[in-house]
């Protein structure tokens, strides 16, 4: 079972005293690089490529469905291309994977992306992730939480996402900074209305750039290869991570990857 990573290229952060109305407004696109999920009988332990972890969202998601008779009798094995804490969705991605084979083991009616949207949410590590890697593709999300609403957009199949992961950020450390609320939120709101009036891949990494500038979110390292990258449709920071992604077509692939040093070459996920 497989959920895509995810590439936030901009947010703004709506907090509720309903976990399920929580959440952010923004834009992104989803990958083919993401998450997959083996269940084995074992010890209740989790794994993260081979590597025993403690995920908050994940052991949200666990207590949940133990009210419905899951037990602990298998060990939670995730693979990943992407590691944890780099701006791509993981913990999101491992949460909704889990509440989806859960829900299907068990034989339970329960809706699980909002199961696993209030898990991130109540562990602070991500606002819009899940709701865009249920939906896949290109997704704008129009409003925070539930229910979902989001424009998906229908791009062609040319086009190549590329991703350099500079190192790990914690979400938490920044969306429950007020300060960096304000500041995220006004750009955030601004991009949101400027995609919307023009919602194509071009202008969605425009403003992501744009916004990963104006907040001061962008890593020094990022800015400075995303000006290497300008004859491509553009390069910007996933949010919130250190992790440059740059969309390309087939004809500039070669040259993106002759610029980066661990490239990592995706397409859009559907």
């Amino acid at each position: 079972m497989f959920a895509p990573g995810h590439i936030t290229g901009f947010f703004a952060i709506y907090k509720h005293s309903d976990k399920l109305k929580t959440g952010s407004t923004g834009a992104g696109i989803t990958v083919d690089n993401g998450v997959s999920l083996e269940l084995k009988e074992g010890r209740g332990n989790v794994f993260y490529n081979n590597e025993r972890v403690d995920i908050c969202a994940v052991e949200k998601v666990i207590e949940y469905y133990k009210k419905f008779g899951y037990n602990e009798d298998y060990d939670i094995i995730f693979s990943s291309d992407f590691p944890l804490g780099s701006g791509l969705g993981m913990s999101g991605a491992c949460a909704l994977v889990l509440a989806k084979k859960l829900n299907e083991m068990l034989n339970l009616d329960i809706n699980y992306v909002e199961i696993a949207h209030i898990s991130e949410v109540e562990c602070g590590t991500g606002l819009g992730d899940v709701i865009a890697q249920y939906v896949k593709g290109f997704v704008i999300r129009k409003a925070p939480g539930f229910p979902i609403d989001v424009e998906k957009i229908v791009v062609d199949d040319d086009y190549y996402v590329i991703i350099e992961i500079f190192g790990k950020k914690e979400t938490k450390e920044i969306i429950t900074n007020e300060k960096w609320i304000k500041k995220i939120n006004e750009f955030g709101s601004k991009c949101l209305n400027e995609l919307l009036k023009n919602p194509t891949l071009e202008n969605f990494v425009r403003l992501s750039y744009e916004f990963a500038v104006n907040t001061e979110l962008i890593d020094e390292r990022i800015l400075d290869v995303c000006d290497d990258l300008k004859f491509t449709v553009g390069a910007s920071q996933s949010m919130l991570g250190n992790t440059l992604f740059c969309i390309s077509k087939k004809e500039t692939l070669e040259d993106v990857i002759s610029i980066l040093k661990n490239p990592i070459v995706c397409r859009i996920y559907y």
